[in-house]
């Protein structure tokens, strides 16, 4: 596929402008097929997609005298002045109009009729729709001709297919999904009024509003294509539930096992009742350090448990209190020496 190619065609300045010297508005291109003075026709199909394009560059668009600007011997000279730039694009039923800012001197030419045509400078490709506005330039006898300053010559033109192709600029912020890439290849416009249809958009919808709808457009269809299998996957908080309800019963378990744990060390001696909370917790938070703890305390707590017993006296039998003590002692309490051997 062969790049794109620069052609330049005419239009001629509105007459009756010695008052205000050169017009604001003027014609860039015609509406539809454009056919050249060699017989040559291009075809402007969508004049939105290239006033998009020029947005999106966001550079104002050079007007010259004869197309100096494309003709490398012109710069080689030294500089190559403008006579205006092209501020703004807009487009009608008869083609795009492009809001000019004139310089003095292209202002008091105009008005003196010294330049009367307007030849717009535009990229093509092979089926020959109009791509892209480079610029124009004011010129006397208007022609086309491909990469070749807009006045008919005496030396025959080039064959155009041989003629090196002018490289597309690229577009400031690419990176950015609103910016449009310089042009490369076939028929931009004709792939942008084909999205538009495909969006169900009107003709005349904006390249964001085309960009959202196609965004939205994949974000529904990408949440579509990722909505899980009920038979694989299960809703998280089907799943956060479960593992709460597991949590809970864990943790009853643990305590349930640490009380009885602890429960059993009460009574074999190893702790005292005023431990039993923190026995419990420490069982509950660390069972290695509990049984640690346990495995190292002696049983000296267990008599506090067991109930006393005494050894039962023989029958008929009563140990007589004789000794000083006993008798001072039943003296005391008021016994007698054989309740005090009973007591």
């Amino acid at each position: 596929m062969k790049p794109p190619r620069l052609a330049t065609c005419d239009q001629a300045l509105p007459t009756g402008l010695a008052a205000s010297g050169a017009p604001e508005w003027v014609h860039l291109m015609p509406a539809g097929r454009v056919v050249a003075r060699d017989g040559r026709s291009f075809e402007l199909v969508d004049p939105a997609a290239v006033i998009l394009d020029f947005e999106a560059r966001a550079v104002d668009l050079p007007i010259d005298y004869e197309h100096r600007m494309d003709n490398p011997d012109a710069r080689l000279k030294g500089p190559v002045p403008a006579a205006g730039w092209i501020k703004a694009l807009a487009h009608d039923e008869t083609g795009i109009w492009g809001r000019v800012e004139w310089t003095a001197t292209a202002r008091d030419m105009i008005a003196r009729k010294e330049y009367r045509y307007l030849s717009p400078a535009f990229t093509f490709n092979k089926a020959r729709p109009v791509l892209r506005l480079w610029g124009a330039g004011l010129v006397h006898h208007p022609a086309l001709h491909l990469k070749a300053l807009a006045q008919e010559e005496t030396a025959v033109t080039p064959d155009p297919e041989k003629r090196p192709a002018r490289a597309p600029k690229p577009v400031p912020g690419a990176g950015d999904c609103r910016a449009r890439p310089a042009q490369s290849s076939a028929d931009w416009a004709g792939l942008i009024a084909h999205l538009l249809q495909v969006l169900h958009l009107p003709e005349d919808a904006t390249e964001d509003g085309a960009l959202d709808a196609l965004e939205r457009l994949l974000t529904q269809q990408g949440l579509a294509s990722q909505r899980p299998d009920p038979a694989r996957f299960v809703p998280i908080e089907a799943v956060r539930e479960l593992m709460d309800d597991r949590n809970a019963r864990l943790a009853t378990m643990r305590e349930s096992e640490a009380q009885a744990r602890v429960s059993e060390a009460l009574r074999v001696g190893r702790i005292t009742p005023a431990m039993r909370d923190w026995a419990t917790a420490l069982c509950m938070s660390d069972p290695a350090s509990f049984d640690a703890f346990v495995s190292r305390s002696p049983g000296r707590f267990a008599h506090l448990h067991q109930r006393a017993t005494f050894p039962a006296l023989p029958s008929g039998t009563a140990p007589a209190a004789t000794s000083e003590a006993a008798q001072a002692v039943c003296a005391q309490l008021g016994l007698t020496p054989e309740r005090l051997s009973r007591a």
